[in-house]
């Protein structure tokens, strides 16, 4: 009986991270689905005030346009974190792949976002 006691606070605390994974998916998931369909105000609504006014619509058009050479947008796969907390994902599409690198500040705004081919 100890050690299940021992192990439902483990437990709880394996749910709270996969629910915190799961909102960072689900932000990337969002924003990556309005870059595809250049809607500029649903990209800059999850972004801090100051990533927003770094955005025009000229530079989310030519995102917008290299994922479509890609073809349909499928889905985001996260792919790891990177030493400074940045989120990796895999953009998949029907004829290839990007990637998605995405910072989150501690408010849970996005603070970097970037897309770039995949190296070959």
């Amino acid at each position: 009986m100890v050690a299940v006691r021992a192990l439902v606070p483990l437990a709880v605390a394996a749910i709270v991270l996969a629910g915190c994974a799961a909102g960072e998916q689900k932000t990337a998931e969002s924003t990556t689905r309005a870059v595809y369909d250049n809607n500029i105000d649903a990209v800059t609504q999850s972004f801090t005030p100051e990533l927003a006014k770094q955005v025009s619509r000229a530079q989310l058009g030519q995102l917008s346009d290299l994922m479509h050479t890609k073809g349909d947008y499928k889905g985001l796969t996260e792919t790891g974190t990177e030493p400074d907390g940045a989120y990796d994902f895999r953009a998949d599409f029907s004829n290839g792949s990007l990637i998605v690198k995405m910072k989150l500040d501690a408010s849970g705004k996005i603070s970097g976002y970037r897309v770039i081919p995949p190296s070959t």
